[in-house]
């Protein structure tokens, strides 16, 4: 494994550690507002509003992971048809459209934050602003978008023989 695939991998363990914290963060808050709402008789103020946001921080840095190991969905009915060099060459054509795509909403979820920062816009109970939301989810789109170019390179330089190049 070389230095450059050793980081890859960190930087992939990290996004993996912090999806899995926002959607634990996610569930606490929804036990904690359900318990409650039933058992307490008392709302959760915010919950709702920071667990919404909290999803598509989790979902956006969750596709950079999906991204790094192929777990997004695919279909891959005509990729079993073909042979090694075939298959080489549909991953990295399919790679490098999923990351045109990653990289417009990456440029369109830039400009959102600062739009979304000079709105001052808050939560509606607590008044959270809500552009870190939106700057936390953009930069995990923004990892997305260096996986997805680090898996291309990849590509391009492992050699077909190589189980680990389809990985």
């Amino acid at each position: 494994m070389t230095e450059g695939q050793g980081l890859l991998r960190r930087v992939v363990q990290l996004v993996d550690g912090a999806a899995a914290v926002f959607l634990a963060v996610i569930t606490l808050l929804t036990f904690a507002a359900v318990v409650m709402r039933y058992v307490l008789q008392m709302p959760f103020p915010g919950s709702f509003d920071v667990s919404r946001l909290l999803l598509g921080v989790a979902i956006f840095w969750g596709i950079a992971a999906a991204a790094y190991r192929k777990d997004h969905i695919q279909v891959d009915l005509f990729w079993q048809i073909l042979p090694p060099a075939g298959r080489r060459v549909l991953d990295v054509f399919s790679d490098i459209v999923f990351a045109i795509f990653i990289a417009a909403m990456a440029w369109m979820l830039f400009w959102q934050v600062g739009r979304v920062r000079q709105s001052g816009q808050t939560t509606f109970e607590l008044a959270i602003p809500i552009w870190p939301f939106y700057g936390i989810a953009w930069l995990g789109i923004g990892l997305c978008l260096l996986v997805l170019i680090a898996r291309i390179l990849r590509g391009f330089t492992t050699p077909v023989s190589d189980p680990a190049g389809s990985q």
